[in-house]
């Protein structure tokens, strides 16, 4: 007892040191944590649909995450491993009578897709009233499930994410009925 009496002063301050140092590695663990959360909250996710009906074809890049995906790099694959910028460049540039691309994305780099956006890589309107129109669906449809999309993003914090990749295997199925 004489000694906390003698050095109360001492006991005090080495409690108040004790304590800082306990709060400042608190506030240390809070900030990593509320560091971790705001990446987190805010990180983007790709993903790469593929439609496929009998009036209509179409690709789409649709960011399903609450940030922005900073697009680095679009490359597509054929099973040869040939690649291109986009799928535009695996398709004819002219099709048959007079249809025609309704839209297509052209093969750019450094990119922001921003949440909820849907970028239409390809759309393809078909008329089945017309037997041509057919026929170069099923053409189209032959080439598109030879490729495979890949897609190199980052989030803003500049931390890469996975690749987002996608064989349009869709296009080979054989419950159509034409």
């Amino acid at each position: 007892m004489d000694f906390i009496t003698k050095n109360w002063e001492g006991i005090v301050a080495l409690f108040a040191l004790l304590t800082s140092a306990i709060s400042t590695i608190i506030a240390f663990y809070t900030f990593r944590l509320q560091r971790t959360h705001n990446i987190k909250s805010v990180r983007p996710i790709l993903h790469i649909g593929q439609w496929d009906y009998e009036n209509n074809i179409y690709v789409t890049l649709v960011n399903l995450g609450v940030g922005l995906a900073i697009v680095k790099n679009v490359c597509v694959t054929n099973k040869v491993d040939e690649t291109k910028n986009c799928l535009y460049d695996w398709l004819p540039k002219k099709l048959a009578g007079d249809m025609n691309y309704k839209e297509y994305w052209t093969g750019f780099k450094s990119f922001v897709v921003q949440p909820g956006q849907v970028i239409k890589l390809i759309e393809i309107p078909v008329d089945t009233s017309k037997e041509y129109q057919i026929q170069e669906r099923e053409k189209i449809r032959s080439i598109l499930r030879q490729l495979t999309i890949k897609v190199t993003y980052k989030d803003i914090y500049e931390n890469e994410m996975t690749m987002c990749e996608m064989e349009l295997f869709h296009f080979s199925r054989t419950d159509n009925e034409n």
